[in-house]
C-alpha cells in the first residue's frame, strides 16, 4: 500500500513537472497532464475529495459559489455550466494537487528546473523565429515583425514572459549565494536574454507591469541592487531597441480625437455590469451578451481587461472574491516571509509573488484570466506560492523544536 502511494505520487509531480514544462508549447499536453495529476493524486487519496487546509481554502469556496450562482442566472446554462468544471472548478483542483504534491525542497527544485529547462527551449525557439520568420515549435510566424515565439500573439509571450522573468531576476538577486558559479551566469544571461525578448514583443502594458513589478519588489525588500538593475535594464534595452518599438512606447496615449478601441470595449463592459451587478450575465457568457452592448464598430467580443470581464461574468461579488484570494496570497506570503530564513525560500518566493504581481496588473489591461495556458500557469503559481511556504515554515518550526 505504501509502494503504491508513493509510485501514485510521483506520477501527480512528474505530471506537474510536465505541465510547466509544456505550458508555451502544448493546449493539448496540459489537459492531458491535469487528468494524469488529477487520476493519481485522487487514487493516492483513496478517492478522498477532503482539501488540505490552507489560508485560501474559505476564499476559494466563495469564488467557486458565486460561479455556481451565476450558472443558474446564465443566458445558455449549458455554457456557463460547462465552464464552471471546465475552468473554475478544475483550477481550485489544480491549486490543491500542488499545495499537497511539492512538499520538498526536492520537488521545489524540480519545478525550478522545469521552468529553467522551458525556459531554454522558449529561448532557442524565438531566436529561430527572429532569423528564420517562422518559430519552430508551433510553426507561427512574426506578428508585425514583433516575436511570439510558441504562443500564436506577442502579448501571450510577454504574459508568459512577465511570471518568468522576475522568478529568474529575484532568484538571482536573492539567493544567489546558494548557487554555483555557473548556474548563476546560465540564470543571468538566460534573463537578459528574456527581458530582450520582452522589450521586442513592444507589449506596453507588459513593459509598465514587470518594471513596476520589479521596482516595488526591491523597495519592499531593501533591495537597491534591484531597483537600480531594472531601471538601467530598461533604460538601456529601449535606447537600443527599433523605430517600431521606440514608437510603441511613447505612444500609450492616443492622439487627440483619435478612438481608442480598449476603452470602448471597456466601457461595454460596464454597461452590462450596471445591468448585472450582482451575479452577473452567467458564467463564460461575456461573448453572447456583449454584442447586444455595442457602442462602436470593431474591437472584437472581448473587454481586454479581465477583471471587468469577471464583473461582468460573474457580478461585483464574484469579482471580490478572486480579489478576496488574491490579497489573501500577498498577505499571508509577506506574514510568513517574515519568519522564513531560508534564502532558497525566501527568493523562489519573492520571484513568484513579484511576477505574480507583474500577471495580475497586466491583466487590467488583457485577457490573461480567460487564456487556458494562462489560467493553468496563474493557479500553478498560487498553489505553488502557498506549497513552498508550507514547506519552509514546518521547516523552520522544526529546527526550532
Amino acid at each position: 500500500m505504501v509502494n503504491s502511494k508513493k509510485a501514485l505520487d510521483t506520477v501527480t509531480f512528474i505530471s506537474l513537472c510536465v505541465m510547466i514544462f509544456a505550458l508555451p508549447f502544448s493546449k493539448s499536453i496540459l489537459e492531458i497532464c491535469f487528468v494524469f495529476a488529477l487520476v493519481s493524486w485522487m487514487l493516492g487519496k483513496r478517492l478522498s475529495l477532503k482539501p488540505v487546509s490552507t489560508p485560501l481554502n474559505l476564499p476559494l469556496y466563495l469564488f467557486a459559489f458565486l460561479a455556481l450562482l451565476s450558472v443558474l442566472v446564465s443566458p445558455s446554462i449549458s455554457l456557463s455550466l460547462k465552464a464552471f468544471f471546465s475552468k473554475t472548478l478544475k483550477m481550485i483542483i489544480l491549486y490543491f494537487i500542488i499545495v499537497e504534491t511539492v512538499n520538498s525542497k526536492k520537488k521545489a527544485t524540480a519545478i525550478l528546473t522545469a521552468f529553467l529547462f522551458s525556459a531554454i527551449v522558449v529561448g532557442v525557439d524565438v531566436i529561430f523565429q527572429l532569423i528564420t520568420g517562422v518559430d519552430f515549435i508551433r510553426q507561427y510566424s512574426l506578428c508585425g515583425g514583433r516575436i511570439t515565439g510558441p504562443f500564436n500573439n506577442q502579448n501571450n509571450l510577454a504574459a508568459w514572459l512577465m511570471i518568468i522573468v522576475p522568478l529568474f531576476s529575484c532568484f538571482l538577486y536573492f539567493g544567489s549565494k546558494n548557487l554555483s558559479k555557473k548556474t548563476k551566469y546560465l540564470l543571468f544571461f538566460l534573463d537578459m536574454i528574456l527581458i530582450v525578448f520582452l522589450v521586442l514583443t513592444c507589449t506596453r502594458g507588459a513593459w509598465i507591469a514587470i518594471i513596476l513589478s520589479l521596482i516595488l519588489t526591491g523597495i519592499i525588500f531593501k533591495s537597491k541592487k534591484l531597483i537600480i538593475i531594472t531601471i538601467l535594464a530598461a533604460a538601456l534595452l529601449l535606447s537600443f531597441t527599433t523605430k517600431s518599438v521606440k514608437e510603441r512606447a511613447v505612444s500609450i496615449v492616443p492622439v487627440s480625437g483619435a478612438p481608442n478601441i480598449r476603452v470602448t470595449l471597456w466601457q461595454e463592459a460596464i454597461l452590462i455590469i450596471k445591468d448585472f451587478p450582482v451575479l452577473g450575465c452567467g458564467l463564460n457568457t461575456y461573448s453572447i451578451t456583449a454584442p447586444k452592448y455595442k457602442i462602436a464598430e470593431g474591437g472584437g467580443i472581448y473587454p481586454h481587461n479581465s477583471y471587468l470581464q469577471m464583473a461582468a461574468e460573474t457580478g461585483l461579488l464574484g469579482l471580490g472574491a478572486f480579489l478576496w484570494i488574491m490579497i489573501t496570497v500577498f498577505k499571508t506570503s509577506w506574514d510568513n516571509l517574515k519568519k522564513i530564513n531560508d534564502k532558497f525560500y525566501n527568493a523562489l518566493l519573492i520571484g513568484l509573488l513579484a511576477g505574480l504581481f507583474a500577471f495580475l496588473a497586466h491583466s487590467f489591461v488583457d485577457t490573461n484570466l480567460y487564456s487556458l495556458q494562462f489560467r493553468f500557469l496563474l493557479w500553478f503559481v498560487i498553489g505553488l506560492i502557498v506549497a513552498l511556504q508550507r514547506i519552509a515554515i514546518e521547516k523552520t518550526e522544526g529546527s526550532n523544536v
